[in-house]
């Protein structure tokens, strides 16, 4: 069932891939089924117009811990977008502090050079009224908010905030609000010690993007990566959820920020000719229907703004013996995906280890967790750079992990499934487009630096 204005050419498809093709009743392991939203290759009308206008709001932070670097990656980072923009985007500027600085409203991008140097002027204050500077940003752009345009806020911060709205909580309802109301956001992490609790708990309530890094260039391909999907989006604010069948218990593996059995997830934004995956794990019980295990629902917002529902398309596998489960082959390429996102939850309780301070517990894990039967090159490469950084900078490697998790399965699957096997092909990595490709590293464009010493990482 479709519930919306999509033609029909246009409509996007559900697929149900299972890891085996059966299932064994009240089986003590659960059974885990890959669940994908593939779009449609892009018209060629589309193409004409590659996106809808942007309305950008940059809110920088300018709060003393914020001077030196950090503070000099976010004016370059918000230099390199301004000069990205096309001349039918508009660009507002924040700058916050313990005050609230509209260094430019909303205005079209065409004098770039003015801009740039109204940028350039912002130096590092006070204190940090965080909240303060994403409201002001959402005040310049909600007057002009349009379903052919994206509106969007960037907030580049260390999220730090100690002045005015605190709360997490609080902040997060109001950016869902913003987001409902057709403002998303999108939140990048700069400094050593930034908040990420904060700035990826804004980016998910917001429907946009968490990134971090150190420098600018640490930045560009985050940045490339975030306006290459805006530029080719089908749909956007993606939801999956999932309802078990009579006597199945049915959850999404892999969720980061939500707690107990999630049966729903935001997933993104899904460009054309991609496609959103999630991983669904089902217990199935004794009196379980195989025609009707779960069912898996998606609904999203078009560009133009439409609520549209796809679904339910239901989970059916065939009920097997023992003896013909234990035969029935395994697609490779569904068990890599599932298996990454097991990891992601296993990851979770590493990061936790790691901010207890407990690194020897941490690095067990991480060795424990390669030793996983079937993991693929890309999830090898993750959890082995995860666990040098842990040797090098415990504070950096608690933040790759709470990115790099939240990634594993919320980034954008190519609809070729082949190029999500078992192996990873570095020149095929390097030509795709940035939101198609599989990072070892989340936050920093440079390796960590060889350990020192044995030295224990101090957080």
């Amino acid at each position: 069932m479709v519930v919306g204005m999509i033609p029909p050419m246009s409509q996007p498809k559900i697929e149900i891939l299972p890891l085996k093709k059966g299932f064994l009743r009240a089986a003590s392991e659960a059974t885990h089924v890959l669940v994908r939203l593939v779009a449609p290759s892009q018209p060629a009308d589309v193409v004409a117009t590659p996106r809808a206008p942007l309305d950008l709001a940059l809110v920088i932070d300018r709060s003393g811990s914020m001077s030196g670097r950090p503070l000099e990656a976010a004016l370059e980072s918000a230099v390199r977008i301004v000069n990205g923009l096309r001349s039918d985007d508009r660009v507002a500027v924040v700058a916050f502090d313990g005050e609230i600085e509209v260094v430019q409203p909303l205005v079209a991008a065409t004098d770039r050079t003015a801009l740039v140097q109204r940028i350039r002027s912002i130096d590092a204050r006070g204190s940090t009224d965080l909240f303060g500077g994403w409201e002001e940003a959402v005040k310049q752009l909600a007057p002009f908010t349009r379903k052919d345009r994206i509106a969007r806020v960037i907030l580049l911060s260390d999220g730090q905030a100690n002045q005015g709205l605190v709360n997490e909580t609080e902040i997060f309802a109001r950016v869902t609000k913003a987001a409902g109301a057709g403002i998303t956001t999108s939140t990048v992490g700069l400094g050593h010690g930034f908040n990420e609790s904060l700035m990826t708990g804004m980016a998910a309530a917001g429907e946009g993007v968490a990134n971090f890094g150190q420098t600018a260039d640490d930045l560009d391909e985050a940045f490339e990566e975030q306006f290459a999907i805006l530029s080719n989006s089908y749909l956007r604010q993606v939801k999956v959820s999932v309802q078990g069948g009579s006597d199945v218990q049915a959850r999404l593996v892999g969720e980061v920020l939500e707690r107990g059995a999630a049966r729903s997830r935001k997933l993104g934004t899904l460009p054309w000719d991609a496609s959103l995956v999630a991983v669904v794990e089902l217990k199935i019980g004794a009196g379980a229907k195989p025609d009707a295990l779960a069912a898996v629902n998606f609904e999203a917002v078009t560009k133009d703004g439409e609520a549209v529902k796809f679904g339910p398309e239901l989970v059916a596998l065939p009920e097997l013996d023992l003896a013909a489960f234990s035969v029935l082959p395994v697609d490779a390429d569904v068990a890599a995906l599932i298996d990454e996102a097991i990891v992601a939850e296993k990851i979770e309780a590493i990061e936790a280890l790691t901010r207890a301070h407990k690194f020897a517990e941490a690095k067990l894990a991480f060795e424990e967790l390669l030793k996983r039967p079937g993991l693929s090159d890309w999830a090898k490469q993750k959890i082995e750079y995860l666990k040098q950084l842990l040797d090098e900078d415990a504070i950096m490697a608690a933040k790759e992990m709470r990115y790099g998790r939240g990634r594993m399965m919320s980034q954008t699957k190519e609809s070729v499934m082949a190029c999500y096997s078992m192996r990873v092909d570095e020149d095929l990595e390097a030509k795709k487009a940035a939101y198609l490709r599989r990072k070892r590293a989340d936050g920093q464009a440079t390796k960590p630096k060889p350990p020192q010493g044995g030295q224990t990482p101090q957080a």
